[in-house]
């Protein structure tokens, strides 16, 4: 009898892990993906501008999926989204340490769709859920950049903050907002030589979640790299090359964290290129970008693409 009572607790047991886990975000990082945008920083991303404005518009395509093995059974994600995001750089005339000083903020706007299922195998279940929403992201302002010029090397240093105001329900499988505060430290460095043509540009982002109310969730801190190469082929029209690589530095915690340790890690690498025009004075810059995903853990693989316009006043 306590044989096949301590058997119907595990079963019982093992039947709502598996309930839980077909109603949870299956994959680290809760919400998907991290609040940074992989590859967001590209060329020139040491470069802070002269004083004015710098306004940014990027369309950003991304579709991926993960097929895993976790305690509860297999499991199968896909994600695709839409994003619009907008963003204004303000440089100052004023000076910190020596380097120019000046402050960002940007909103965004996506359409996603996911899909997720689960083939549990104690007990022998399986389900599958999808949703899909359109709504805003979450605002990011950067209150500090800081930026020097030495020669043919620029660099800066920033912190943004990721405030959570976009559309968010946490029974929702998609959501736009992630219901927690996000912060990040950034360096961005290029070495750019205007007689050859040549640039090299490099971005490190940081990044550390605080808890989520909602689900008694913390996602684990990250960190980014975006790098970028390119030669100027004309005064106007630059080809190069473009990556990124993404690396969760510890686990994923809270009581809704119910998959365990995984943590996440994802490589891209593709083309790029940039276009520069002027609208009578105002210089306009198009850059186009793709990305092919590869060596992911714990996260979709995919491919993404961004089409970006940059002008400055």
């Amino acid at each position: 009898m306590k044989y096949t009572f301590s058997r119907v607790l595990r079963l019982l047991a093992a039947c709502g892990l598996a309930v839980a886990a077909m109603s949870a975000n299956a994959l680290a990082m809760e919400g998907i993906q991290s609040p940074y945008l992989k590859g967001y920083r590209d060329f020139l991303t040491g470069v802070l501008p002269p004083p004015g404005v710098q306004v940014r518009q990027d369309l950003y395509v991304y579709s991926g999926s993960e097929r895993s093995t976790i305690p509860q059974g297999q499991l199968a994600v896909s994600y695709k989204t839409v994003t619009n995001i907008l963003g204004a750089t303000i440089v100052t005339p004023y000076r910190v340490f020596g380097g120019d000083f000046g402050f960002a903020v940007r909103g965004a706007y996506s359409d996603a769709t996911a899909t997720q299922s689960l083939a549990a195998i104690i007990p022998p279940l399986s389900n599958s859920r999808s949703g899909s929403l359109g709504a805003f992201n979450d605002v990011v302002i950067s209150p500090v950049i800081v930026g020097w010029h030495a020669g043919n090397w620029h660099w800066n240093v920033s912190a943004s903050v990721w405030l959570p105001v976009g559309a968010y329900d946490k029974t929702r499988l998609v959501n736009t907002g992630k219901n927690y505060v996000a912060v990040s430290p950034q360096l961005g460095v290029t070495y750019l030589d205007p007689k050859s043509g040549w640039e090299f540009s490099g971005a490190g982002i940081f990044v550390t979640s605080y808890y989520n109310p909602a689900t008694n969730y913390r996602s684990g801190d990250a960190i980014h790299v975006d790098l970028a190469a390119g030669k100027m082929l004309t005064s106007q029209f630059k080809l190069g090359v473009v990556g990124y690589w993404t690396q969760q530095l510890n686990d994923d915690s809270g009581a809704g964290a119910i998959f365990g340790g995984r943590k996440v890690r994802v490589a891209g690498v593709g083309p790029g290129a940039t276009f520069t025009f002027f609208v009578g004075a105002v210089p306009v810059t198009l850059v186009g970008k793709y990305y092919r995903e590869f060596d992911a853990q714990n996260t979709t693989q995919g491919d993404a693409g961004t089409l970006s316009m940059r002008v400055r006043f």
